[in-house]
């Protein structure tokens, strides 16, 4: 881990790079794009400033008079704002010829109109009052420009415009400065990801010294064939050495689960999950779910058009979508088209083909003391039992493997537990 690096670089060119330049790399390199990157902020919040200022003038550009000099006005008191359309064809209509106040329209739209409103300076409160009941609403302008609010917008543009040239530029120079250390800052973050994944390793280790030397152990559980290539990697190295506990009665914690499946029933991996995974040393209940689970619902939901759907759609969304919920509806589609073809149905027609074992709607079985009954449903019961009877056996082997013989023996899914419900399915 702590030799040298070599990489090779796009182009073919080998490149070294030692701890101590990857760092001095990624330093300067921050170094220079730390300040563009606060060059480009401080035009960014001017832009902003400016553009804010943009949306207060432009819905006056209406208005042809200097702001500045309307911003002057000692004995007429201006208001700038914005009313609803609702209120200002009232406030037109009976309230603004009785009133001393010169109103003037700017700009409008579907909801409000924007005003300017001028009142001699004693009578500025009344009419203020008035306005106000009207729900106006007012509005201040920036006092540093000149001219008229279009003018103002214009000027304002240019300068916005000009803000997002130099923007444009800094995100340039970025770009630039990044390409022309590209082939050093590749190679410098390969060495630095190097040392980064080691230490992430060393995080979980124990350390101990030894003179002058330091030394990390990790303790872990990997797979037996892991193991054995782990060993076979790292026989020449004369700095790791990998121990192997072979007594099973030294070992202080619980070993963790990891699920072997064949692909065909991986999906069903989902359920386990859901209710928890078996210990290391039960029996993993992967394949018998997915069999029984399939079955039972092919056998329930038989129909070989919806099943043939359900088979070609949920493979798709497995296949391109990696949807394990898609993968078990897949399966269960298989049996349902099995079924669907015994029981000779197609989305839901039963007359289109021949049943290849029994109509479910017309097979009836006769039962002693019961008398006749849905054969589908007796047929269901019979599974049912059946599933009970191979959890209770699975249960009994897994108490075998953990040496739990009370278990064994007086547990309601052990032997006790299977001989009661074995007798009863049998005499009923």
């Amino acid at each position: 881990m702590m030799e040298s690096y070599h990489e090779l670089l796009p182009g073919g060119s080998e490149r070294r790079a030692s701890l101590e330049t990857a760092l001095e790399t990624v330093r300067s390199l921050d170094r220079k794009l730390s300040e563009l990157t606060e060059q480009k902020n401080e035009l960014l919040a001017q832009r902003a400033a400016l553009q804010e200022s943009m949306d207060k003038v432009v819905p006056f550009s209406g208005l042809n008079y200097d702001v500045r000099r309307i911003l002057g006005f000692q004995y007429i008191k201006f208001r700038f704002g914005r009313i609803s359309r609702e209120y200002y064809e009232k406030f037109s209509a009976y309230v603004y010829d009785t009133i001393d106040t010169i109103l003037f329209k700017c700009k409008e739209d579907a909801q409000y109109i924007w005003i300017v409103y001028f009142v001699p300076e004693k009578l500025e409160d009344k009419i203020d009052a008035i306005y106000a009941s009207m729900h106006f609403e007012r509005m201040f302008l920036p006092d540093e420009y000149d001219g008229t609010p279009t003018q103002a917008g214009h000027n304002l543009e240019d300068q916005i415009r000009e803000l997002e040239a130099k923007i444009l530029q800094v995100d340039q120079d970025i770009v630039a400065a990044i390409n022309s250390r590209k082939d050093d800052l590749i190679a410098s973050y390969q060495r630095i990801s190097t040392f980064s994944t080691n230490f992430d390793v060393r995080k979980l280790a124990a350390c101990t010294k030894h003179d002058d030397h330091t030394f990390y152990i990790l303790c872990g559980w990997m797979t037996e064939q892991d193991a054995r290539s782990f060993q076979k990697e790292i026989e020449n190295d004369d700095n790791t050495f990998c121990i192997i506990e072979d007594d099973h009665a030294n070992i202080m914690s619980k070993p963790p689960t990891k699920m072997k499946n064949p692909g065909l029933f991986k999906p069903f991996e989902l359920y386990v999950e859901m209710y928890g995974l078996p210990s290391y040393n039960e029996i993993d209940p992967t394949i018998l779910i997915g069999l029984t689970y399939s079955f039972l619902f092919g056998f329930m939901f038989g129909d070989a058009g919806q099943g043939l759907c359900l088979l070609i759609g949920g493979f798709l969304l497995y296949r391109f979508k990696k949807v394990r919920l898609a993968g078990i509806i897949s399966c269960c589609g298989v049996f349902s088209t099995i079924f669907g073809l015994l029981f000779g149905s197609v989305f839901g027609f039963e007359d289109l083909i021949p049943a290849m074992w029994l109509r479910p709607s017309e097979a009836m079985t006769n039962l002693p003391f019961i008398g006749k009954l849905n054969t589908v449903f007796v047929v269901a019961v019979g599974l049912g039992m059946l599933i009970i009877l191979m959890c209770m056996v699975l249960n009994i082997v897994n108490s075998l493997r953990s040496h739990d013989t009370e278990k064994v023996y007086f547990d309601t899914n052990g032997v006790a537990g299977l001989v009661f419900y074995f007798a009863l399915a049998c005499t009923i």
